[in-house]
């Protein structure tokens, strides 16, 4: 389970608040969609879930535990629970593509026979069994999200976590991504994505996601604010401007100016394995 609660956590830079006083819940086996503009800051609230940046006020949790809290060994095992995608990918130039998603399982200590197997079968599954041997730095970008998404996926994690995963693909990549979110919910797994993709706000409407604006400091639920016809970019910017809306209708999707804060993988610091 993923939840904050009565979160307020500062921007950076000292222009105020990115969150204050924000509430999410999102449950085994469901998907959440946070839709964020540009520069509001969702990098710092990933690194902010995972206890890797401090909050101002309330909490962060994970598992039932509040992240803020725990000690650093605490961290790194409910960490091992966790998938993560982050803006900067942090993939290993050096490593072929399935390497580098069998390199989570390397670090739990799976053999590599069984390891490269299972890395192969979730580069397949986006699309990217031909790519499985290549060297990641001949990979166009759109190749290596999608690297990325499989990394976080191969261990089947009870938590997801993706921070703007399809900014690099085209409606086609966007659906690879999509299904394989959408499969891993349905195994179980908590999946909170970050996004502004116009294709995932699409996707997330048909399968019912969840759904939250992240604009002005504040975290909307999407159907409160109506987005019909409207320029996201700008729309998010003074999200209290929109008209208020009674039930459903449409919703939207956008990105974080901060630099990202989630270094991965982070159990691989203690394991000696160098990013």
């Amino acid at each position: 389970m993923i939840e904050f609660i009565d979160l307020r956590l500062e921007h950076p830079q000292g222009t105020g608040p990115i969150l204050k006083a924000a509430n999410l819940r999102v449950a085994p086996g469901q998907v959440g969609l946070i839709i964020a503009a540009a520069g509001v800051g969702s990098s710092r609230l990933v690194a902010t879930m995972l206890g890797e940046s401090p909050v101002s006020n309330g909490a962060t949790i994970l598992f039932g535990h509040n992240t803020q809290k725990l000690r650093r060994s605490s961290l790194r095992n409910l960490r091992r629970r966790v998938g993560i995608v982050p803006q900067q990918l942090c993939l290993l130039d050096d490593r072929s593509a399935q390497l580098n998603v069998a390199l989570p399982l390397e670090i739990d200590g799976v053999p590599r026979s069984v390891s490269v197997v299972r890395a192969a079968q979730a580069l397949a599954d986006l699309g990217l069994a031909s790519e499985a041997g290549l060297p990641v730095e001949c990979l166009p970008a759109s190749v290596q999200q999608r690297v990325a998404v499989a990394r976080a996926l191969v261990r089947k994690p009870d938590v997801l976590i993706f921070d703007q995963p399809t900014d690099r693909q085209d409606v086609e990549g966007a659906m690879l991504v999509c299904k394989a979110i959408a499969a891993a919910a349905a195994r179980g797994a908590t999946c909170l994505v970050i996004s502004r993709d116009a294709a995932v706000r699409n996707f997330a409407e048909a399968e019912q996601w969840s759904q939250w604006i992240m604009a002005g400091g504040s975290l909307h639920s999407a159907t409160e604010v109506a987005l019909d016809n409207a320029v996201i970019e700008e729309l998010l910017v003074t999200v209290e401007s929109a008209p208020v809306r009674n039930h459903g209708e449409s919703r939207p999707n956008v990105s974080s100016g901060i630099p990202a804060l989630v270094r991965f993988p982070i159990s691989a610091r203690t394991a000696g394995v160098q990013s």
